[in-house]
């Protein structure tokens, strides 16, 4: 499937059929479909039509999962990381004589997972790419990629379509959703289109209610900071708070742009320790005192005596983790 927000770069992809580069990089944010976009250019490869028409043989095999002039590199179970051995494997399958006489195609999503030593092994197969093969590369961090790998390769990026475009989609897939959570949804999941379907079908807003719940019961002092880090550490993703929290403060100092009257100004305070503090979660930090702490600094905020908020997540280069 070709979603909406894909057209131009399908197009871009289809036009291209004549001049073929060895290898293309697919670049932009989680539930954009970077993924199932890069699968549809190996179809469509593969295709008699060469659009993926989803009903020749090359389509069938392809949709089968029995193409033999096909892979994709995953992480293996139990591992963080794809390794060099893995990339050694799939420039053995790529050297070889195409079974079908057309291309040999591997999708390797979120490239970022290779590690240094599969990096530069990737580096030589780009180098030297095999005849009639074609390398399809997916990253949601561009910046992690070493610049030898995005210089070997034709770039495709992908942004998150307008608010009201996603919005109307949402309408279309998700049976009865209301205008207000399609757009909560999307907010919450930086307007990619795919997450917020995603959280929408998990029902992830029944743990956004209980979420907002709490804090108003924070800030009324009806539940204590140990409370409501307690419930959230038991979300099955609890960083997700850190995406709560910054569109709450988001909202907060649009409303003051917007509405032209006075506003907490330690809003923007709270949002750049906030951005500190999930670099803290995502580091060695102690999750149930982080959490206790973001919850206290919140209270502070709510506070009509607060002039400036206390610095209590700084950057971790000048003080040690929590």
């Amino acid at each position: 499937m070709i979603y909406p927000w894909q057209q131009m770069q399908w197009a871009a992809w289809l036009s291209q059929f004549e001049r073929l580069g060895h290898a293309y990089l697919l670049t932009g944010a989680r539930g954009l479909g970077l993924t199932e976009f890069a699968q549809q250019m190996a179809q469509s490869l593969f295709c008699q039509q060469h659009n993926a028409c989803g009903h020749c043989i090359g389509c069938r095999q392809f949709l089968e999962r029995t193409h033999i002039d096909f892979v994709q590199l995953d992480v293996l179970d139990g591992k963080k990381e794809v390794g060099v051995d893995q990339v050694r494997q799939l420039t053995q399958k790529l050297v070889q004589t195409s079974h079908q006489g057309g291309y040999k195609v591997a999708v390797l999503p979120e490239v970022e997972r290779l590690n240094s030593s599969a990096f530069n092994a990737l580096l030589k197969t780009l180098e030297e790419p095999p005849e009639q093969t074609l390398l399809i590369l997916t990253s949601y961090q561009l910046a992690r990629l070493p610049a030898t790998i995005v210089s070997r390769c034709q770039q495709l990026a992908f942004t998150p379509p307008a608010l009201a475009d996603s919005q109307a989609w949402l309408g279309q897939v998700v049976p009865g959703v209301t205008a207000d959570r399609a757009k909560r949804a999307l907010r919450l999941n930086w307007g990619a289109p795919l997450a917020a379907f995603d959280w929408l079908s998990n029902q992830a807003w029944l743990q956004d209610e209980s979420w907002q719940s709490d804090l108003s019961e924070l800030a009324s002092g009806n539940k204590t900071p140990s409370v409501c880090a307690a419930a959230w550490l038991k979300y099955p993703s609890p960083e997700t708070v850190f995406d709560q929290f910054y569109l709450l403060s988001v909202n907060e100092i649009r409303r003051g742009f917007y509405q032209q009257q006075a506003f907490n100004v330690n809003w923007f305070s709270f949002q750049q320790q906030l951005v500190q503090a999930k670099r803290d979660w995502l580091g060695n930090a102690n999750k149930e005192l982080l959490l206790e702490s973001l919850c206290l600094l919140f209270v502070t905020l709510q506070s009509k005596n607060c002039q400036s908020l206390p610095s209590i997540f700084k950057d971790s280069r000048l003080r040690g983790r929590l």
